[in-house]
Order: C-alpha cells, then structure tokens, then sequence
C-alpha cells in the first residue's frame, strides 16, 4: 500500500485559477491540473492507493466551507482523503474542531506563511491542545516556502518550542522537517517525537543525505509525500524506492507509517468501512 500523505487539490470551479497562482509565486510548473479527478490519475498513473490532500484557509471565512468541501472528497471513497482546516484567527474554532471530528477528518494542516502566524505563538496553545485532545493530526507547513519573503514562520527551532509545549499533539513536519534548513532540522527535531514527510526535499537533500537524515530520525517516523501537484507523484516513488535503504524501510516510509497513523486497514478501500 503506498499512501502520498501531502497532496494539493481544489473544487473544480477554482483548480486552474488557484494552480496558475500558486504556479506563478513559487515560479514552479505544475504536474496536474489542481483537480481531485487530476489527482486521482496522477496517482494511479504512480501506484498510489491513496492521495492525501492538504488544504489551507488564508482566511478564517474560508474555513467552514473547505471543510464541508473536504467531508465531500472523503465521503466519496475514491483513492482521496482530505484534512481539514483551521486558521489561528477564526473565534469559532473549537466548534470547527468538533464538526471535523463529527464529519471524519482525520486531520489539520497548517501554513504558518500563508496564514500569518509563528508556529510557537503561545496564542495557539489552546488550540494544538484542543486539537491533541480530539485526536486530530497535524500537519504544518515546515522551513522556506519556494517564492515566500522571509521571515520563516514554522523553522525547526520554533516548531521545537510548539513541540515542548503540547507533546501530545501528533505533528507531521512537511518537507522533512524544515525545507532548507537542514542544520536546524538536525539540531532541533531529529529524534524528536514527530513525523516528517518527503515531500519536495529530495532534489535539494540528495539521496545519500536523505536517507542519513531519515536513519538519524527513524524511519518509522518518516512518511512518503510529494506536495503534488507540484511534485511529479510517479518519479517521487521512483526516488523514494532507489534510496540506500533496506526493502522493508522504504515500504514503510512509501506506506506502511502513514497506514497506521491514518488507523487504515491494508486495503485502501476499507477507509470508510467503520
């Protein structure tokens, strides 16, 4: 079972608006067209059983209707699984929290860039520990964001500090654990209790330097990701099968660690059973 954990898709009526967009910032070309029918072929096109997609609300109105949005993308049991979203600013977050619990997403992701927040602000507290408490997973945005001026609002010594905070939140670090900030990763998170994913790290990591930083952290913690459709799904697990180590690791980062996070059953198709 091979699970890309940190995809990127959108309602038809704004994929190719918001790819043209976020195209152009990050001056990165796009692999699909934004769509989850773009996706799910992508995905069976690399052998990909499941695509999770990871929206982000730039603003506290668009929160309840990209979640309503992402209820509809996991009702449908197609190969796709939708977090949620919140943002830092929105009032009503823990009734959010509680209608996402209640509709079945089974997590958050955050960009601290885009939403205008430091990963540590003790403001969010309450908010990861709400999250923690209802089981939701987190998954932040971590390190540069290719096309975003600085300052870097999720760098591993910060996101260290959320970490020291609220140990029993379940954080996914995307981009191992902080894109371009490969010493700070080492020094802070290595070892550390979350996971990181591989999403767009491998062509500035190299193969021999990512699969050391996946042993020094543990390859149980690591998860496969691709941030389609900005990486290309199928040479992304090409890569990920070529790295320097053994069968059973790599079967675990390309799937068997986000399996037993997500609490699926070996077969895709068992997601919504329950």
């Amino acid at each position: 079972m091979v699970i890309d954990i940190h995809t990127h898709a959108f309602p038809d009526a704004l994929a190719e608006r918001a790819v043209a967009q976020l195209a152009s910032v990050a001056q990165v070309p796009p692999h699909t067209n934004g769509t989850c029918a773009g996706l799910r072929t992508s995905s069976r096109q690399a052998g990909i059983d499941l695509s999770v997609i990871m929206p982000i609300a730039t603003k506290p109105s668009q929160v309840r209707s990209i979640n309503t949005w992402a209820a509809q993308v996991n009702a449908a049991t197609d190969g796709l699984l939708c977090f949620g979203t919140l943002h830092p600013q929105q009032e009503d977050w823990a009734a959010e929290i509680e209608r996402m619990v209640a509709t079945g997403i089974k997590g958050v992701k955050f960009h601290a860039d885009y939403q205008g927040f430091f990963v540590d602000d003790a403001a969010l507290f309450p908010l990861y520990r709400a999250l923690a408490a209802a089981g939701l997973i987190v998954l932040h945005h971590a390190g540069v964001d290719i096309g975003l001026p600085p300052p870097v609002h999720c760098p591993p010594e910060r996101l260290a500090r959320a970490l020291d905070a609220v140990p029993e939140l379940t954080v996914i670090a995307a981009h191992m654990g902080g894109y371009a900030q490969w010493e700070e990763v080492e020094r802070y998170l290595v070892g550390r209790d979350l996971y990181f994913d591989t999403s767009y790290s491998l062509a500035d990591l190299g193969a021999e330097r990512m699969a050391a930083l996946m042993s020094a952290h543990g390859t149980a913690r690591i998860l496969f990701g691709t941030d389609s459709p900005w990486g290309d799904q199928s040479a992304e697990v090409a890569a990920i099968r070529a790295l320097p180590l053994a069968a059973e690791e790599k079967a675990a980062i390309l799937g068997g660690n986000a399996a037993r996070l997500l609490g699926l059953a070996e077969k895709p198709c068992a997601l919504h059973a329950h």
